[in-house]
Order: C-alpha cells, then structure tokens, then sequence
C-alpha cells in the first residue's frame, strides 16, 4: 500500500452547506472561540457604529443636527423673554441678571 492513498474523496470537505431562507436570522448559541463570520460581524458593527467610542457617555451628533438643536434652543429661548418680561431676566450691559 502507498502513502499517498487516500480514504474518501478531499473535495467532501470544501463542499459547502445550503443554507434555508427560512432559518436565516438564527444565531447559535454556542461560541466556539474566533471565527471569520464573527470577524466580519465585528467589522460591520464598527463601520455601521464608528463615531462612537466604547467609554461614551452620549452619542456624538452631526453638525447639521447640532445646528437644529440650537435654533431650537433659541427660538425657544427667544420666546420665554418676550412672554414676560417682568418675570424674565434683566439685560445690564452685556450681562443677563436673574
């Protein structure tokens, strides 16, 4: 007998499963250490997430939306000092007294 015989064919081994649409969002439940499609999930979670840091306390915002949120805050703000002024703050020079 040679060496070089094999037992069954070497192809078996890089054939690949078809997987059921039916059963494609199940997740095993069972971590059998690093893997590829862990590695790639990893990578589209940090593409998808990048601005954001682990330690954060909030999301960062995008500039645009930082520029809403102040006119808002403004137009807001604007508005509680026309409805009463004797209630609200009192301009001395470049200071607001309350």
């Amino acid at each position: 007998m040679s060496a070089r015989r094999r037992i069954g064919v070497p192809e078996f081994l890089t054939k690949r499963i078809p997987q059921n649409p039916k059963y494609q969002h199940v997740k095993t439940r069972l971590d059998t250490g690093s893997s590829m499609t862990k590695y790639t999930e990893k990578l589209e979670e940090i593409k998808r997430n990048y601005r954001y840091k682990k330690d954060e306390l909030f999301k960062r915002l995008k500039v645009s939306t930082f520029a809403q949120l102040v006119i808002q805050v403004a137009t807001l703000s604007d508005e509680t000092l026309k409805g009463s002024p004797e209630e609200g703050p009192k301009l001395d020079g470049n200071l607001f007294i309350y």
